[in-house]
């Protein structure tokens, strides 16, 4: 018969958590406000007296007076304690009916009752602090504290003495049941049992049954040294039918909880697979959306793309944060502008202008962007200037860049129509989690696997969204300059004896006459790559490599002007003030474009 006692309530917190998580995943963490910690405080001890007995109407009766003594600090923090009595055993008024609190020596104890649906809750104390020592002795009553179980054949008490709401911990739980002697043959035999610990805990404790001849039955209990949340239950079974079972009340919510109980806890379990699903979706979709393969075999190349300035190089090699940056140095290194280092710390780094004559549509444009329309010779633009909307006027080339990219065929938005479908399914899984949680908690106590769901379903929701493709595609037209990019991209990255190698190759020469052992010519080569090194993040190493080279060459960089030359430690500086003013905020693909092909005749 000990299978009577294993019954464990449900864990009205669990649902509390639930909800807070569910709360979490949709709107963030939001961080408490601070307020007086009235929780540190102890209980050394908390003593039940209960006496059951069995009204005229078959109905079980229950008197009880708990004696909880607390130990407050000595500081004005609390004014006394809050009890919190259950009023509901699943479904069943227990018509719970407070009938005093008084001290340790008799005296009253002013106190307020609230009621809801499912407790009764006793605030003791007035506007006075207490502190010290201080005894409550709680007296109450209340009805149908019995359940009937069909499987297993018996009426059964069960009952959580000190309950695993407290934030307090106890120095010692006790609890002493006595039965009327009308119902001691009652009693089953070997149906009693003690639990401690926090909810769900199998942890046994003794329990020990005594009598007297014509007496009452009395069982006694209790454990120490309990922590915050940790509880003391007992359990004793009865034989079937020894009381009136109460008659269970529900509004029509709890009862279509209670009723569809089976149904919610399938669909819980539903969801989680539903979130799989939506995963593998999500895969299918980004499978759908990936770029053109290409030729597979990467060929260093030390030219770029004749057919692509370095922002539309940028974007179709996914590195469009360096685009801006890069047109900017193109343009320099082209001869349209200069960047000057300046010794005052408020123009440090400066562009200046030279002239617009034979610039590209991306030059001319970046040239305007930076100068405005009509700038003269030797006008100067310090880019972090407070306040200035270059980097404003910048940030409008990506979303150009994008469009041409498209009209050319070279790229395409991704299919967006697998991908709705995953994240439809992400969405509908979580949000079903999140009810099928809810609807449960009305009527009964949630399964572990519903509240586990919630979490299971953020986490695919999230990993979801995560395997979408939200860039552009690279098409089987726009391969070939891809792969291009990528080979430039190896040839950066070459030590310079590879380097030459390269240049001096067959293949090398077919692509470019170049005669590698011509200092200038290889820094005029260096010097035109260094806005690509840029592209694929490598301007530190390709810096230093332009800095040697020139150094070699005995040339000058007309484009760069410092009081000591060419520096690299400086112009990677140069490098990231340009990032910081032309960082844009998250770009979506935009439309519009420079009239004509790449940027066409001008700027529009």
């Amino acid at each position: 018969m000990h299978e009577l006692a294993t019954r464990v309530r449900a864990a009205r917190p669990l649902v509390f958590v639930a909800a807070v998580f569910a709360l979490w995943a949709v709107l963030g963490a939001v961080p408490a406000p601070a307020h007086a910690d009235v929780d540190d405080f102890r209980f050394d001890s908390f003593d039940a007296r209960m006496h059951l007995s069995r009204a005229d109407d078959g109905h079980a009766e229950l008197t009880v007076t708990e004696t909880l003594v607390a130990r407050f600090p000595d500081e004005d923090q609390n004014r006394g304690i809050v009890r919190a009595i259950p009023d509901d055993y699943d479904g069943v008024p227990l018509h719970t009916r407070v009938t005093a609190v008084t001290g340790a020596d008799g005296s009253p104890i002013p106190y307020e009752v609230e009621t809801d649906r499912r407790e009764v809750r006793v605030l003791t104390g007035d506007d006075t602090y207490v502190h010290g020592e201080q005894t409550y002795v709680i007296s109450y009553s209340q009805r149908d504290t019995i359940r009937s179980f069909a499987d297993t054949d018996a009426d059964e008490f069960y009952r959580d003495v000190n309950g695993t709401q407290w934030e307090q911990p106890f120095g010692r739980v006790s609890v002493e049941l006595s039965i009327e002697p009308t119902l001691a043959d009652a009693a089953l035999d070997g149906a009693a049992s003690c639990y401690r610990g926090e909810q769900g805990s199998e942890e046994r404790c003794d329990i020990a049954r005594s009598s007297d001849v014509d007496g009452p039955v009395t069982f006694t209990a209790g454990a120490t040294d309990l922590g915050p949340g940790e509880n003391v239950t007992v359990a004793v079974g009865f034989a079937r039918g020894t009381f009136v079972p109460g008659e269970v009340v529900r509004t029509p919510g709890e009862q279509f909880s209670v009723d569809a109980a089976p149904t919610l806890s399938a669909v819980s379990l539903g969801t989680v697979g539903l979130s799989a699903i939506g995963i593998g979706v999500a895969v299918l979709a980004r499978r759908r959306n990936r770029d053109a393969p290409g030729r597979g075999v990467i060929i260093p190349e030390y030219t770029p793309p004749e057919d692509v300035d370095v922002v539309e190089g940028a974007h179709l090699v996914r590195r469009s944060g360096a685009a801006i940056p890069a047109a900017v140095l193109d343009t320099a290194v082209a001869g349209h502008l200069r960047i000057v280092e300046a010794p005052a710390a408020d123009t440090r780094l400066a562009l200046e202008y030279v002239d617009s004559e034979g610039a590209t549509p991306l030059r001319s444009a970046v040239l305007s962007a930076v100068f405005g329309a009509q700038p003269r010779p030797g006008e100067r633009v310090a880019l972090d200037t407070a306040g200035s909307d270059v980097g404003e006027r910048l940030r409008g080339f990506a979303p150009v860049a994008a469009a041409e990219l498209r009209r050319r065929g070279w790229m395409r938005r991704p299919r967006a129509g697998t991908a709705v479908v995953a994240g439809a399914i992400a969405v509908v899984s979580f949000g079903l989690s999140v009810a099928t949680l809810g609807i449960t908690a009305v009527g009964g106590s949630p399964a572990w696997w519903q509240v586990a769901a919630i979490p299971v379903t953020v986490v695919a929701g999230i990993l979801t969204f995560v395997l979408f493709r939200y860039s552009d595609v690279v098409t089987d037209a726009g391969a070939p300059a891809r792969d291009h990019l990528r080979g430039l991209r190896d040839y950066l990255a070459l030590a310079e004896a590879d380097r030459l190698r390269v240049l001096q190759s067959p293949e090398g020469a077919e692509r470019r006459v170049m005669d590698a052992e011509d200092p200038t010519r290889v820094l005029h080569l260096y010097e035109k790559l260094l806005p690509w090194a840029v592209v694929w993040g490598v301007e530190r190493e390709w810096a230093d490599v332009l800095g040697a080279q020139a150094r070699q060459s005995g040339g000058d960089l007309s484009w760069y002007s410092g009081p000591n030359g060419f520096s690299s430690t400086v112009f990677l500086s140069t490098l990231s003030t340009m990032h910081a003013a032309s960082s844009p905020a998250p770009q979506v693909s935009g439309s519009g474009s420079f009239s004509g092909g790449s940027f066409g005749d001008g700027f529009s």
